[in-house]
């Protein structure tokens, strides 16, 4: 078995699959994750013609890819699942975007789906993993709890806010540059879900296109909040974002710091670092740290 999607995604990029200048300028983008999208971007009469263009794009350019290679699938009750996996896994996809996602009984569907269309497609042992979009409504905002023993397949939770507002009849989603309560309720729950499951947490796409200071000051606040990555509806978002979620020379002083002041003080539970005291828990996020470092 395989484990092929990456463990440090910091930017994921959604690419509309039935556009091949969009699908075309998706190499150049320099995403850590191309998410190419047979959902929200595509319209209903549009759905078999999206397949047959990712399939052919995926056939002339998947071996040169650097980016990893994931796909927003139709949900679970549209109708057309099961098309979207025979077309995408022959191209071996790191990871399946999983919309509308209402609880882990979701997540375990895909999962027989998966294993079937890797047994009949595939000879050596490929695993596609899952990521979840998981508060695109109501249900699934009450379903964040059912994760905690989520199959392995499943690497994270992301969270959305279209969808959520429609599911909610709310006009808009934020006052100002800041999520309305709902919103941020729902974000929050995400990330803590994800955290309860020991799996990733992905930040929503922002709708600002044209604003990189804003889609930079979204992505830093996302990372100090605990979210490994942030998506981008534009390739333009993806410097701003890949940057926010680099470690800093402050964070990468301070973890080395912590290191080694738990280095001197064997196995006690605390040490000293200035004039603070030090627990285990700041050593198990200066780890976290420098492994990212590492995987960068």
């Amino acid at each position: 078995m395989h484990d092929n999607l990456p463990q440090r995604l910091r930017s994921l990029l959604f690419v509309p699959a039935d556009s091949d200048r969009k699908l075309a300028a998706s190499l150049n983008a320099n995403a850590d994750g191309l998410v190419f999208d047979l959902e929200d971007a595509v319209p209903e009469q549009g759905k078999d013609d999206a397949r047959s263009r990712l399939a052919g794009f995926l056939e002339q350019h998947r071996s040169s890819m650097h980016s990893a290679l994931l796909v927003r699938v139709n949900g679970l009750a549209s109708g057309h699942i099961l098309r979207d996996l025979a077309a995408v896994i022959p191209h071996r996809p790191s990871a399946i975007v999983l919309p509308k996602c209402r609880s882990v009984d979701d997540v375990h569907r895909l999962c027989d789906f998966l294993a079937a269309f890797e047994c009949a497609l595939l000879d050596d042992g490929w695993k596609v993993s899952i990521i979840a979009m998981a508060t695109e409504s109501s249900e699934g905002v009450f379903g964040l709890s059912s994760y905690r023993n989520a199959p392995m397949r499943l690497r994270a939770l992301m969270w959305g806010v279209d969808d959520l507002a429609a599911d909610l009849g709310a006009f808009s989603s934020h006052i100002g540059k800041e999520l309305s309560a709902p919103f941020s309720v729902a974000r929050t729950m995400c990330l803590m879900a994800a955290a309860q499951a020991g799996i990733d947490a992905i930040d929503a796409v922002s709708t600002r296109l044209t604003d990189p200071v804003q889609i930079g000051e979204e992505a830093a606040q996302a990372k100090r909040d605990g979210f490994s990555a942030k998506a981008a509806a534009h390739p333009s978002h993806i410097e701003a974002i890949n940057q926010a979620f680099m470690p800093q020379e402050e964070e990468i002083r301070w973890a080395s710091q912590v290191v080694e002041a738990f280095s001197r003080v064997g196995a006690s539970g605390v040490a000293r670092l200035g004039n603070a005291m030090i627990d285990r828990p700041h050593l198990r996020l200066a780890h976290r740290i420098l492994c990212h470092i590492e995987e960068n």
